[in-house]
């Protein structure tokens, strides 16, 4: 029940909103001053009505002055965040989350404005002693996460709204990947082929063929294979997760459930590899760990997401070969669709992307060149005078 006080001419009304953490009685005020010209009736009937309202409000959330930004972020990580986030994808958000806390943790959620959120985007881009700067891409990342927060002390009505919703965010360049020529890809399938682990040679010529992502590939069972049809069905990815270590989770998104049918002599090489699994099973015995995996270790559990980065890096260094992270394999496959006439839905679908946007904007240089040489073509058909 809301009290009002007399104090000079305005009014205080007071209500209890129960108690804190502490077990210390939360109280919130408002003051309310009547206009000159209203009567004494009218000021009862008015300051009745503004106490209701502001006894509603308290009730429903809506003013939390005392929250602050770091005990809220543990409310939506408990009530929200991990119903409807994956844990790789928490993961990266508790990472992010510790950062930003240092900036707003000790700010009250009402307080936290368009230009508190501005000067954040400013603090991540320049730095500070305890910081690096972040990029433009991490910082759109950063802010996406905070975002997520308010949006969900919004849909509380714990605050009426996004103070992120009208931040300039950053301009992020997208980088220019380095990656093999088609005549450096077949050295290195020449040398790969010729000198690689079996294991390896499986795992990059898949990442050449089908431009599945690392943890995709890292997560594919023996189930995911289809020998009679020549298909293979990306349904999981593997992901590192701060200690807990590498799990399965679902793809990156909805679009990420594929099938992707390949050449005869990529299961030629999955055949060998089977082969080799069932050796090392009756070479070590009890030392061996049977799972489903494609991909194993040498104690056969799955191998772990880093490995494959960490062997190319020592075999190109051995080999003389130009060094590529793995994931420039999955542009390189993209390209050569695109160079021969793949349009974007084809390329969106065998890349997995979650929209046709996506696509254009990482390989819109690609398409343009496409276009470019298709536009050629139809010029050869005609003389011109």
């Amino acid at each position: 029940m809301a009290t009002i006080r007399k104090r000079g001419g305005a009014y205080q009304i007071r209500v209890s909103c129960g108690y804190d953490m502490n077990n210390k009685q939360v109280i919130r005020t408002k003051t309310w001053k009547p206009k000159d010209s209203m009567t004494a009736k009218q000021i009862e009937k008015e300051l009745n009505r503004q106490a209701v309202m502001f006894e509603e409000a308290c009730m429903n959330g809506l003013i939390t002055t005392s929250v602050k930004f770091s005990e809220f972020v543990m409310q939506w990580k408990e009530e929200y965040a991990i119903h409807h986030f994956k844990r790789s994808t928490m993961d990266t958000m508790t990472k992010a989350l510790k950062r930003i806390d240092t900036e707003l943790g000790h700010m009250r959620l009402d307080k936290i404005n368009t230009r508190t959120i501005k000067n954040l985007i400013q603090s991540l881009l320049n730095g500070t002693k305890e910081h690096k700067p972040l990029g433009a891409k991490s910082v759109k990342n950063y802010i996406s996460f905070i975002s997520s927060v308010f949006d969900y002390a919004v849909h509380l009505e714990m605050i009426s709204r996004n103070p992120c919703d009208n931040a300039r965010l950053p301009s992020a360049k997208r980088a220019v990947r380095d990656m093999y020529t088609l005549e450096e890809a077949q050295l290195f399938i020449d040398t790969l082929t010729a000198k690689a682990p079996i294991l390896y040679q499986c795992y990059f010529l898949l990442a050449i063929f089908s431009g599945f992502r690392r943890g995709e590939l890292c997560g594919l069972t023996w189930d995911n294979v289809d020998f009679e049809n020549h298909t293979i069905t990306v349904e999981k990815a593997l992901s590192h997760i701060t200690n807990l270590g590498d799990i399965l989770e679902t793809p990156k998104t909805v679009n990420s459930y594929r099938s992707l049918e390949l050449s005869d002599e990529i299961f030629d090489y999955l055949k060998k590899l089977q082969s080799f699994y069932e050796s090392e099973s009756l070479r070590l015995g009890t030392q061996w760990n049977e799972t489903d995996f494609v991909f194993k270790r040498a104690d056969g559990n799955a191998i772990a997401i880093t490995a494959p980065n960490e062997w190319l890096h020592r075999f190109c260094e051995q080999e003389g070969l130009k060094y590529v992270v793995p994931h420039s394999f999955r542009h390189l496959n993209a390209s050569i669709m695109i160079n021969n006439g793949a349009n974007v839905k084809t390329v969106q679908a065998c890349l997995g992307h979650s929209a046709a946007s996506t696509t254009l904007d990482i390989y819109a240089h690609a398409f343009l060149k496409s276009q470019a040489v298709a536009s050629k073509t139809v010029a050869s058909c005609f003389k011109l005078a």
